[in-house]
């Protein structure tokens, strides 16, 4: 039998079938393993947003509760060992990192940070890179009037990388944020640097192995200084915002001036917001002084995009949108929306609350904000009041808050003083409190809509889940 030319074409049409179906076949494998992300960063991942695409239910007692921990601000962060199991990282105040198992809540390891018989505390969570290293910053108290912070990075097998003490007395109370690209990584740490008579904020940049960045205008990244002759509270506030923070251990219902609870004043150092999927990646940030703005990294170097300065204001930390805005809160009841890349103000809602959490941008539709004792939830595109689909608008906390929401796909988690409140079911619309919190350290939902909270006696809590 002769061969023919239609039978090598036939051929050809054979094989391109086999190799089409072979490619289809992996990208379904590959879809099937698909999993949701790790809660790597304060809220969540790089740009604040504070959700966890998985349903999660509601449930009635915990999975496991640790022994007691001196835990007060620091909020869990999830990553995941080299068996890909999920481990839970957080620190506590009295300079400890502990790395709990998602299974059952046992300590895998701890490890003190700090000098021995130094007085060290976290205060901040964690950062957890792609590469399984923590990051976390420790402070201690340098004398009356002096306070010191240290980064430092730890493999997720205990072993300490490297530290590095931040200059001009560094002082910082904002988780750092960990940008991993194909080139390198680095680490985003706002501060406040110097002393309380003359204070102002920076953004420092470290590459992975423990070296400050270099900037070429390293001035223009620092914000307006704090002027103690221009403030109501002035120096004396200052030192009530560093002395609260460090009394924090033992202390976390610190009843302010104007009654009910306060987390360290209003100075707290908010943590950034990085921003990727773009050619130059964004760092945005809503400082504690007197400026809001975004800034751009060239792969060498820091520049402004923009900077807004303004009159003086405690913000929350900013969250970054998908589709480019940063939402923010103020401490006069203010939600405000900015385009990233130009700063053009979008909108503006009155919480009629102090508004001290990170809002939560939730499918580009909505943004939960936290007020004192408040979810108000918002639509994204006009910072109006939501109705109907998946929100009634405003909803009680039962109990004063200044912890950060966690959503997923069905429900909003807050840590509240009294207690965690599961606040809102976003597809039956029910209304469910339950659990205990701390009202300071933010819930964190893992890959299988687990929530981990710590409560008011210094326990880590897991809730739903798979067992």
């Amino acid at each position: 039998m002769g061969f023919r030319k239609d039978d090598g074409m036939r051929n050809y049409k054979q094989e391109l079938f086999l190799v089409f179906n072979l490619l289809v076949l992996m990208v379904l494998a590959g879809c099937a393993g698909v999993k949701a992300i790790s809660w790597g960063h304060f809220h969540g991942n790089l740009p604040n947003q504070g959700i966890q695409q998985v349903d999660s239910g509601f449930a009635l007692s915990p999975r496991w509760i640790t022994k007691p921990y001196h835990i007060t601000s620091s909020s869990p962060v999830i990553g995941s060992d080299f068996q890909d199991k999920e481990i839970i990282y957080i620190g506590t105040a009295d300079g400890m990192l502990l790395a709990l198992r998602s299974e059952d809540g046992s300590e895998k390891w701890s490890k003190t940070l700090g000098a021995a018989g130094s007085e060290t505390r976290i205060i901040s969570s964690p950062s957890v890179s792609d590469q399984r290293n923590i990051y976390v910053i420790s402070n201690h108290k340098a004398d009356e009037d002096r306070y010191q912070s240290t980064l430092h990075k730890i493999d997720q097998f205990k072993n300490q990388k490297w530290s590095y003490t931040f200059p001009d007395n560094g002082f910082a109370t904002g988780s750092p944020k960990v940008m991993t690209t194909l080139k390198e990584t680095l680490i985003f740490v706002y501060l406040s640097v110097g002393m309380v008579e003359d204070i102002q904020g920076e953004l420092f940049v470290l590459r992975d192995e423990g070296s400050r960045v270099q900037l070429v205008d390293r001035e223009s990244l620092a914000t307006c200084g704090f002027d103690s002759s221009g403030s109501a509270s002035g120096l004396d506030g200052m030192r009530e915002f560093y002395q609260d923070t460090w009394n924090l251990v033992g202390k976390p219902h610190l009843v302010s001036r104007e009654g009910g609870m306060v987390l360290a004043s209003r100075f707290v150092d908010p943590t950034v917001a990085v921003v990727t999927g773009r050619a130059k990646p964004l760092i945005a940030i809503a400082d504690n002084l007197c400026s809001i703005g975004v800034f751009e990294w060239d792969g060498t170097d820091l520049s402004v995009l923009w900077r807004q300065e303004h009159e003086f204001e405690k913000h929350s930390s900013a969250a970054v949108s998908a589709n480019g805005l940063m939402v923010f809160g103020r401490q006069d009841g203010k939600v405000q929306a900015h385009d990233v890349e130009t700063g053009v103000k979008m909108w503006e809602y009155d919480a009629g609350q102090p508004v001290f959490a990170t809002p939560v941008i939730a499918e580009e539709k909505f943004v939960f904000v936290v007020s004192k004792d408040h979810i108000q939830v918002l639509n994204i595109s006009e910072g109006t009041l939501a109705h109907g689909e998946k929100s009634t608008g405003k909803l009680p906390l039962h109990g004063v808050t200044y912890s950060s929401p966690a959503v997923t796909a069905n429900r909003i988690y807050v840590s509240t003083f009294e207690m965690l409140t599961v606040t809102y079911d976003l597809k039956t619309r029910g209304h469910d409190t339950n659990f205990h919190g701390n009202g300071l350290s933010s819930p964190a939902v893992g890959r299988d809509g687990a929530v981990y909270v710590v409560a008011e006696d210094g326990t880590v809590r897991k809730y739903g889940g798979r067992q």
